[in-house]
């Protein structure tokens, strides 16, 4: 298991990182955030596959998380405020404004990080996000045009991101009508939700294959669900929970961006494209052309993942089709389906994950 003494500071965020391949060269960089609770340890069993796929691996610490740098007592107080904020549209916009200054940090930790490294352009970077960790890739994809740097020019280095297995609702969509999740049912008693909750997170469901024929409750009997098979010191190992806890960063931001109806937004100013910016800064406002438009986005999708893995797929194809047919620009999006896969794939099975992760580079 990969130890938090392998962790190396680039700005706010900590990584670990599996270094070059040995033969140098042109070579991939894959660059995964993590999701709800769960870091950057639970990709540990990609870190010995990755040399004989000419990839370097990173995969990165959010705030919060351990060796990365906590959020500041300012920072939290404007999460409170806008949680305590009547107005929705201003509080909409607040937090708006709390993802693009997280999203600049991003930015500046992939500059740091490439100009550190001497990272090859020719293999290029992957952005990758899994779970709630594509909260991250699509606030930094809306956002991205506002930023520059005269170090390094990222929409060289990138060639695609990536989407991994999230859930419906960081993609902005409502709940299905028949919807379950064990944290939320009343007819269990106190602490019995979070006791099953790992279990049914983490299990293998058999969905049809259309979203009429979704699995809620009840997992298959094997493959066994992968939080119960691992040893307790490897939950301990990838799991930090403060973050997830009510009040915690995660929590605050998961919250508002459904409430607010702002994950919706950034998922469809990331989706629909427009062919110029408006960028405003100190000389004012400046129209600009936007060259990210390029950046292709696969969705990797586990087809036995907790229904809310599924259902998130389902409703941004149909999204996706509907503002086809109003004429809207869309940006290239690829689905990618991982037949077998639930939603901690890349613990069960890292070789197949990994090599969705990589595909299409």
């Amino acid at each position: 298991m990969v130890s938090t003494s392998d962790l190396k500071k680039y700005g706010f965020f900590a990584v670990r990182d599996s270094g070059p391949p040995s033969d140098g060269g042109n070579y991939t960089t894959l660059v995964i955030f993590h999701g709800f609770g769960w870091h950057s340890a639970v990709f540990a069993k990609f870190f010995p596959l990755v040399a004989d796929l000419n990839v370097r691996l990173v995969t990165v610490n959010r705030r919060d998380y351990p060796g990365s740098t906590p959020l500041s007592a300012a920072e939290r107080k404007q999460l409170d405020n806008i949680s305590e904020l009547q107005d929705k549209d201003l509080a909409a916009k607040a937090l708006k404004e709390y993802m693009k200054n997280e999203a600049k940090k991003v930015h500046d930790f992939l500059v740091k990080y490439v100009s550190e490294e001497d990272i090859p352009v020719e293999g290029g970077i992957i952005m990758a996000g899994w779970s709630f960790g594509m909260a991250t890739i699509l606030g930094f994809l809306a956002n991205i045009e506002g930023f520059s740097t005269n170090e390094v020019e990222l929409c060289a280095y990138i060639k695609h991101a990536v989407l991994y297995d999230g859930p419906y609702h960081t993609l902005g969509f409502p709940p299905h009508p028949d919807g379950y999740n064990p944290l939320f049912d009343p007819a269990l008693a106190p602490g019995e939700g979070p006791r099953i909750f790992p279990g049914w997170i983490s299990g293998y469901y058999s969905h049809g294959e259309d979203l009429t024929k979704l699995e809620f409750r009840d997992a298959l009997p094997e493959p066994r669900p992968t939080i119960l098979s691992m040893d307790p010191s490897e939950v301990h190992a990838c799991l930090e929970l403060g973050p997830t806890l009510p009040g915690g960063s995660d929590d605050r931001l998961l919250m508002l961006g459904i409430k607010l109806g702002v994950f919706a937004q950034v998922r469809d100013e990331v989706a629909y494209l427009t062919e110029k910016k408006i960028v405003t800064d100190n000389d004012g406002e400046e129209e600009v052309d936007k060259e990210w438009n390029n950046l292709a986005l696969r969705y990797v999708w586990c087809d036995q993942s907790a229904w809310e893995m599924p259902w998130g797929k389902f409703c941004l194809e149909a999204e996706l089709e509907e503002g086809k047919k109003a004429g809207k620009m869309l940006r290239k999006i690829e689905m990618v389906r991982l037949k077998g896969g639930n939603h901690f794939y890349h613990w069960d099975q890292p070789e197949l994950a990994l090599k969705a992760l990589l595909s299409g580079r």
